[in-house]
């Protein structure tokens, strides 16, 4: 292979030392005039030509969609500003096919767009179905930048304006979706501001008409006493939560006095997730000291009737012999009295309704276990378990019923173990970890002078050496008479060298390499 390209860069060597200086500029133009146009024609029939794909867009859709393109191996690049991206030209419908697919953009129909695809041939219908799907575009948007919500989709039924007196169905409806980030639930603050958003605004439409569910099929409501909103997973959740930051903070604070790894703190808490409302109503006095309070109203009445009457013997003597005798009064007077009164006072009235939240801590039970290596004489005594307790009591803050303190041999021999032997998952420190980083490190010195000394041993071999022994070998193969000087064959390999230095000396190096 090598012969052949010398053999034809001798050629075109020779080729071009013969023509003349005319010639050679001539040749020289016309090359560069053929790259040059090879050069266009190559660029103009493959060049890809962009047309755009989405403009005035927000930034995170922007990085959202520059990002799927990425992924799904299309060339982009930005037009005139950031929020415009463009593509190759007759791929924009299948690639917003496939981004609609994905959600993208999430932005959506905005009522710029609504404006800008108005015609005078549209219909008042058309225009009013595209600002309605502006409107739930512009709402989901918003409601996407909630902290705690990924995304969120608005559905607005607004029924049409109708003369009819019997049409019952005029209140505009809502739904909204949510897709919630993980870890962060949606409190019922967020949710009331959104149905409150929502209703906004819509004309016309109530507050109790805005229905949200989330991404797990979960009505959401602002009704605190409703007890959807705390789950049973979502109660162990916050129970064991909270039992972590008590058992990490009272072990955190008692290693700084028997040391890590010597202390192991247990806590059960028990929560009471029933919402309960009471209402107090009291009345007091509007003067201090003054049982009755302010007259607000009296009102007295007072009766008084006296009445005198002559009597005889009824009848007479004409009717028959007997007489009849009635009940007579004879020269007295009769006498009525009647005394009232109504007196309304004016009392202070207090209207008090107490909320309790869910979730509220009722009690909080303690159990500490110490290591015996680290208590003075290897014994817990009364007097320091009562120190212990009180402190636990002071530390934790909450309605702490019972504290258990004990004290007991840890086992060492579960060094390097995930688990302790109350199964906890922190990994303990090997005692002994300073003579193993030692004897690692002993067994790599070991490995490194080793390995020096072998590279000593080993013989290096001097391509100088080598040139001088195979340079004594050719001397000697030079003295053998080959038939007399000047031989027909010497003359043949010494002409051969001559013409090409570069195949003989490739040649000697193949031989040595060989060798």
């Amino acid at each position: 292979m090598g012969e052949i390209i010398a053999k034809i860069k001798k050629q075109l060597n020779e080729f071009w030392q013969g023509l003349d200086k005319n010639k050679k500029i001539k040749l020289g133009i016309s090359s560069l005039f053929i790259v040059i146009s090879m050069t266009a024609i190559i660029y103009f029939t493959t060049r890809t030509e962009y047309e755009v794909l989405y403009k005035n867009l927000t930034l995170k859709d922007t990085a959202s969609i520059t990002q799927q393109l990425d992924e799904m191996g299309v060339q982009w690049k930005s037009g005139d500003n950031e929020t415009t991206i463009l593509v190759p030209k007759g791929m924009k419908n299948k690639i917003k096919i496939e981004l609609a697919s994905e959600g993208l953009p999430k932005e959506g129909y905005s009522f710029l767009d609504a404006i800008n695809s108005t015609s005078w041939t549209m219909t008042d219908y058309e225009k009013k179905q595209r600002l309605k799907l502006a409107l739930q575009s512009e709402l989901a948007s918003t409601i996407s930048e909630i902290n705690g919500i990924e995304d969120a989709k608005v559905y607005i039924d607004i029924p049409e304006e109708s003369g009819y007196i019997l049409n019952e169905d005029t209140n505009a409806k809502a739904s909204v979706f949510v897709k919630l980030a993980k870890g962060i639930p949606l409190s019922n603050a967020k949710v009331s501001a959104i149905k409150n958003l929502v209703a906004g605004a819509i004309k016309g439409m109530s507050i109790d008409n805005v229905t949200i569910i989330d991404d797990s099929g979960s009505l959401l409501t602002n009704d605190e006493d409703s007890l959807e909103n705390y789950n049973l997973t979502e109660q162990l959740n916050i129970q064991q939560n909270i039992q972590n930051r008590i058992n990490n903070s009272i072990k955190r604070f008692l290693e700084n006095v028997f040391g890590y790894g010597n202390v192991d703190v247990r806590t059960n808490v028990k929560m009471n997730f029933d919402s309960e409302v009471t209402s107090i109503v009291q009345f007091s006095p509007p003067i201090e000291g003054n049982d009755e309070g302010l007259i607000r109203s009296m009102e007295e009445i007072e009766e008084e009737m006296v009445n005198g009457a002559n009597g005889g013997v009824p009848g007479t003597e004409s009717n028959t012999d007997e007489i009849t005798d009635y009940a007579q009064i004879e020269n007295e007077n009769s006498k009525y009295q009647k005394a009232s009164r109504v007196i309304n006072y004016e009392l202070n009235e207090i209207n008090r309704q107490i909320k309790r939240a869910p979730g509220q801590i009722e009690s909080v039970t303690v159990a500490i276990l110490i290591n015996e290596d680290s208590l003075v004489d290897g014994e817990l005594t009364e007097e320091k378990e009562k120190e212990i307790t009180n402190l636990i009591y002071a530390a934790t803050g909450l309605n702490t019923k019972q504290v258990f303190v004990s004290a007991s041999r840890f086992n060492k021999e579960l060094i390097g173990s995930n688990e302790n032997v109350f199964g906890d998952n922190e990994a303990q420190i090997p005692d002994n970890w300073y003579m193993w980083a030692i004897a690692i490190g002993a067994l790599s010195i070991i490995g490194i002078l080793s390995f020096v000394v072998y590279r000593r041993k080993t013989p290096k071999y001097d391509i100088n050496d080598v040139l001088e022994e195979k340079s004594s070998e050719m001397e000697e193969v030079e003295e053998i008479d080959l038939d007399g000087d000047k031989s027909e064959v010497k003359k043949q390999i010494e002409k051969f060298v001559d013409k090409n230095p570069e195949a003989v000396a490739q040649l000697l190096r193949t031989w040595l390499n060989e060798d």
